[in-house]
């Protein structure tokens, strides 16, 4: 059915048409330049598909290196506001914490020590893809750990502090030395007729509080009681108690005394009773206040327990009895 078609070409000799008879080589050798052809054409798709178009490896790892950018660059911004807390807890430590102590503010040489320095890790960073962000993160975390460094010693110190005002708030006398409801004051602190003459005037160092024998009196405030320096001629039975911070308190004309020099107290514990020992022209317990070594008006340091009004009518009642406080 199917003739198999010849080739000619024309002599230019001759000018005759011939019949182009094709040999197993030549047959041979297209069969082998199309193969070699189609090699070759298949390299160059395959270097194209390798070289342009990425394996699931790469897809994998390309995916994770995103992934972990996103993370990093999450971590930057959260570092961020970090230092913005930071910043705000940093000014509020030295506006308010440390004003209302008497602490002076940390100089910024303070808390900016150890914030940069010599080591470099520029060239660490720059050989890795996204260099800058890490480079970033890194300086800010490595500012945040410093700056907690130091705002925690911060807090330390103010914490020191304020343990150290609640023992001098605890220690300062602050309380009546007998309960205000089983006393009135016979005598202010100040200049005053002589009780025993009816005449002249002497200063009197503390006030009086005339009561019944036996009621209790308490210690002002937390402190060890002491052994009395000087004469203590005209007290009768005398407790002295050294509080720190420069503050003593003396009870005198006790009928006992509960507690013995070396003896450390609390604010409102028992150390006596109300007697009338000693120079004395009633029960009553003489109450004294020194500090820094000079003797004080006690009403300023009985400010706990009363109201404003309470304490205008102890006032009140010792100047209607003509008893002066100054």
């Amino acid at each position: 059915m199917f003739r198999k078609k010849a080739k000619f070409i024309i002599d230019p000799l001759t000018l005759s048409v011939k019949q182009v008879e094709k040999s197993g080589k030549y047959i041979t050798a297209r069969l082998l330049s199309g193969l070699g052809l189609s090699v070759i054409l298949g390299f160059a798709i395959a270097f194209s598909y390798f070289r342009f178009a990425n394996s699931p490896r790469e897809n994998s790892l390309s995916r994770e290196i995103n992934y972990y950018q996103l993370k990093i660059q999450l971590l930057d911004n959260k570092a961020d506001k970090v230092l913005n807390i930071l910043s705000m807890l940093q000014d509020k430590d030295d506006r308010t914490y440390r004003t209302i102590f008497a602490m002076k503010p940390l100089s910024d040489e303070i808390r900016n020590a150890g914030i940069g320095g010599p080591v470099d890790y520029s060239a660490k960073f720059d050989v890795v893809e996204n260099g800058d962000l890490l480079k970033s993160t890194y300086k800010k975390l490595s500012e945040i750990n410093s700056r907690l460094i130091t705002q925690g010693k911060s807090f330390s110190d103010l914490t020191n502090m304020v343990r150290n005002k609640e023992r001098m708030l605890a220690s300062i006398p602050s309380i009546m030395p007998v309960d205000k409801n089983k006393i009135h004051i016979s005598s202010g602190f100040g200049w005053r007729q002589n009780p025993f003459t009816r005449s002249g005037s002497q200063f009197h160092p503390g006030i009086d509080f005339a009561g019944k024998i036996g009621t209790p009196i308490y210690a002002t405030g937390d402190g060890i009681v002491t052994d009395p320096l000087g004469s203590m001629t005209g007290y009768g039975n005398v407790i002295v108690i050294e509080h720190g911070y420069g503050f003593e308190t003396l009870y005198a004309h006790l009928s006992k005394k509960l507690v013995n020099v070396g003896d450390k107290v609390k604010r409102g514990q028992i150390i006596g009773l109300l007697g009338n020992t000693g120079p004395s022209t009633g029960p009553h317990i003489h109450y004294e206040v020194h500090r820094n070594g000079e003797k004080v008006n006690p009403i300023n340091y009985i400010y706990s327990g009363f109201t404003n009004e309470e304490f205008q009518e102890m006032i009140k009642e010792a100047e209607e009895n003509h008893k002066i406080l100054s």
